[in-house]
């Protein structure tokens, strides 16, 4: 922190918290995270360790144990990462990223089923999700492009009209 009209030397301060609106902070949280899961990559070789931001997924071919979990734990505690017991999962299908992972297939938790759309906010959230399963199901922008003046408006209870065009998009 800096010192007052630079009467002393700055103090060193150490953030507990990654700052909000930094355009570097999630570069932090990625480096910050990786480091802390090294040691447990050296010692668990074979198991995989995937992660991003601050979602983690460990996986090995064989049922993990509780002491490996305690380790697991423990090394990320020396970080001040603290692991949710609800966050915990020990049996399929596990979830992660917005997946759903079984040992024969890999899909997304959301599948549109509803796609009525008469608010602007069904249609916010209708848009979102054709936008985060658009690299899976190969939906072309173009497809997007004719969904887009139904987000006109700020009220989210405004009622919205679809027009043909878009009826047929959807």
């Amino acid at each position: 922190l800096p010192a007052i009209n630079r009467g002393e030397p700055d103090k060193r301060s150490e953030w507990t918290v990654l700052p909000q609106g930094m355009r570097n902070s999630p570069t932090l949280c990625q480096l910050y995270v990786d480091a802390a899961l090294q040691p447990l990559r050296k010692i668990m070789p074979h198991t995989v360790i995937y992660h991003y931001m601050d979602d983690i997924l460990f996986s090995q071919s064989d049922v993990f144990t509780e002491d490996q979990i305690g380790i697991i734990k423990a090394t990320l505690a020396q970080h001040s990462l603290v692991v949710a017991p609800e966050k915990i999962q020990r049996s399929r299908p596990w979830k992660y990223l917005g997946w759903t992972i079984t040992e024969q297939r890999v899909r997304p938790h959301k599948l549109l089923s509803n796609i009525k759309i008469s608010t602007l906010y069904e249609a916010q959230k209708l848009l979102g999700d054709l936008q985060w399963l658009k690299p899976v199901t190969g939906i072309p922008n173009t497809l997007l492009y004719t969904l887009q003046p139904l987000l006109k408006g700020t009220d989210p209870c405004t009622q919205v009209n679809v027009t043909p065009e878009q009826e047929k998009a959807l």
